[in-house]
């Protein structure tokens, strides 16, 4: 069950890296606020993929912590 534990923990911290990046990418472009600025449209990407990363995590979490109950 270990191996379980470390997948949700990776998932956590590709999570944390894809929010880190946005977050930063966001910070450099949001001067420029329009569709046509790819760099801002990546950045909110990156945003959005961290929190369904997290999410992932989440919910793996607790999926191997219900099988171990089982």
């Amino acid at each position: 069950m270990n191996t379980d534990r470390k997948a949700a923990n990776t998932l956590r911290w590709m999570a944390w890296t894809a929010t880190i990046i946005g977050a930063l990418l966001f910070t450099l472009n949001v001067s420029d606020f329009r569709s046509e600025n790819f760099p801002l449209m990546v950045s909110i990407g990156f945003l959005i993929a961290g929190m369904n990363i997290f999410l992932l995590s989440t919910v793996f979490r607790l999926m191997t912590i219900r099988k171990q109950e089982v």
